[in-house]
């Protein structure tokens, strides 16, 4: 029975049976495990580069644990930790660079949505845009051919066309809409006030001061007030929103600022001033009218929360005018060409110039 050439057998020579008979190959082997020994004894003091390993541990063609260094090879289907040779590189770019764990992936797909999410916000904004225009340039073709339905407003005597859903952007028509609802909160508010001061007047004229002067003035105040918060300060922001106006922008600012300063006034109630507010509230208070009291604690309430309503709505209109890039200049180049075109306007325009020519002429005869 022939002898497996791989079975040791005690034997520290692996050659000493050469199945192939060749002896050349036994001494090459012989030589250089002599010199391996001899470089050994002499370096035997020297610092190891590398420790030596066995094929296990050095990541040989049938290791099964990890690969060191020097290792070539690994089973097909080993995990990124049994490669072998590449283990040691990838563990030190594993600790200078970060794990090579597809973070980055996960980070540039967030970028990426994110970026898309914001790209999407840009188009939607842009189309309402477009849309926005769109509907003022219809708008305008409308107004200049002369097509606005029938007078609708007020209702009881039609003297204007008002209609936020057919005149205003859509983008714009929340806010249009809000400021109509305060100006008729204004006008409710001014009827309570006049009662209130009738209320007053009747139940204790003597122990409340100018109760007589106070009606009066919150009588006058239902006509004038009414007319003048709807000319001077709505009618104006409805156009603003309509034609998109910087010149009726700055009228409702200014009148508004008025209105806000009326709605103070109103709340602390000077007597004689024709407010039921805080100063006749406690004034009723002290004589023991209870219902002139109540009334006026209604009143001086109403036009606290409609001066706070006052300034939140200035604020966004001030706001949707800095958005539009609307400025003081543009307002004063579209007064001056709205006076221009206007009749008066022109008869002014024409007036000048007949005076100016008949100077001149004068002075060449």
């Amino acid at each position: 029975m022939s002898r497996n050439p791989f079975d040791d057998h005690g034997s520290s020579d692996p050659f000493a049976d050469d199945p192939f008979g060749d002896s050349g190959t036994a001494s090459a082997f012989h030589s250089a495990g002599a010199g391996r020994q001899l470089m050994a004894d002499d370096d035997e003091d020297a610092v190891p580069l590398h420790s030596i390993q066995d094929s296990d541990t050095r990541g040989g063609l049938f290791s099964t644990g990890g690969g060191g260094r020097h290792g070539a090879y690994s089973p097909i289907g080993a995990g990124a930790d049994t490669l072998g040779g590449y283990s040691e590189r990838s563990a030190y770019s594993d600790a200078k660079y970060g794990a090579d764990d597809g973070s980055y992936l996960k980070a540039d797909g967030g970028a990426l949505d994110s970026r898309d999410a914001d790209l999407r916000r840009r188009e939607a904004a842009l189309e309402a845009r477009e849309r926005e225009l769109r509907e003022r340039e219809a708008h305008v073709q409308a107004l200049a051919s002369g097509t606005r339905p029938a007078l609708n407003f007020p209702p009881l005597y039609p003297i204007m066309y008002h209609n936020i859903d057919g005149e205003v952007p859509i983008g714009d028509r929340r806010t249009v809409r809000t400021l109509f609802y305060s100006w008729l909160a204004l006008e409710a508010m001014l009827v309570f006030n006049s009662v209130a001061c009738l209320i007053v007047m009747i139940s204790g004229g003597a122990d409340v001061s100018n109760a007589g002067a106070s009606f009066g003035s919150s009588f006058i105040y239902l006509f004038t007030i009414t007319a003048g918060s709807f000319f001077l300060w709505y009618r104006p922001v409805y156009n603003a929103y309509m034609k998109d106006s910087s010149m009726f922008f700055y009228l409702f600012f200014v009148f508004n600022g008025f209105h806000i300063l009326f709605d103070a006034y109103m709340a602390v109630g000077v007597p004689g001033a024709g407010s039921a507010g805080m100063i006749v509230m406690l004034q009723c208070l002290s004589s023991g009218k209870i219902a002139a009291t109540a009334l006026c604690g209604i009143s001086f309430s109403l036009w606290v929360l409609h001066l706070l309503a006052s300034l939140f709505m200035y604020k966004k209109v001030r706001s949707h005018y800095s958005a539009r890039g609307h400025t003081f200049s543009e307002a004063k180049q579209q007064a001056y060409q709205g006076f221009a075109q206007s009749g008066a306007g022109q008869a002014a325009v024409g007036t000048a110039a007949s005076a100016y020519m008949s100077s001149n002429t004068r002075s060449y005869v």
